[in-house]
């Protein structure tokens, strides 16, 4: 852990950064994608892309753009914003642990999972099966072993989204290496199926 970096994110949340406190956070705890993984994310031109709510909310209905919003602003979620500061210093060493928390709620929506816990082991399994980090996999690993038991009447739910969420896996592209924010414009299914995600 990178404890300097760590105290930056702090200092970065105190300070109403929040973007760049969640990307330091994830740079000085989070693990380290697969070499291959590695290789495939160094040829994005744009690691951290800057998601503008206002702008998206402007594009036709139906659209992923469009249906990003509405997920976002069910949840009453906003995207995090890293300044070009953070992004420079970053993007050297930490593309994955920085992009995944800023595309995160993007997986959601294409992958057609919920926010609640059965939700999120869809999507950790799905990101796990698609190889991103060690520590994603344990994470995933975790979470089918803890989460039944914080949600006992469950277990089937649960079960089930996890196998969805590697069968998807199997299937679609890598997704953290797309350029999903270039996708917005374009109707959901269409993304989807740019992506080979395949919702049963």
């Amino acid at each position: 852990m990178k404890w300097s970096m760590l105290w930056r994110a702090v200092q970065s949340a105190r300070a109403g950064r929040i973007g760049d406190a969640a990307a330091l956070k994830g740079a000085a705890t989070g693990g380290r994608a697969y070499p291959e993984l590695h290789a495939k994310l160094e040829l994005l031109e744009e690691p951290f892309p800057s998601i503008d709510l206002e702008v998206l909310r402007r594009l036709p209905e139906g659209t992923f753009g469009r249906e990003y919003v509405r997920f976002m602003d069910d949840q009453g979620l906003k995207p995090f914003i890293v300044s070009r500061e953070v992004a420079e210093e970053l993007a050297r060493t930490s593309r994955l642990e920085v992009r995944y928390p800023l595309l995160h709620d993007a997986f959601h929506v294409l992958l057609g999972f919920d926010t609640s816990l059965v939700g999120e082991l869809g999507v950790w399994s799905f990101v796990s099966a698609q190889h991103y980090s060690p520590d994603y996999d344990r994470a995933a690993r975790w979470g089918r072993r803890l989460y039944p038991l914080v949600r006992p009447g469950q277990g089937a739910a649960l079960r089930e989204a996890s196998a969805r969420g590697e069968a998807l896996a199997r299937r679609a592209r890598c997704l953290i290496a797309e350029p999903l924010e270039q996708l917005f414009t374009l109707p959901l299914p269409e993304a989807r199926d740019r992506l080979g995600i395949v919702l049963e």
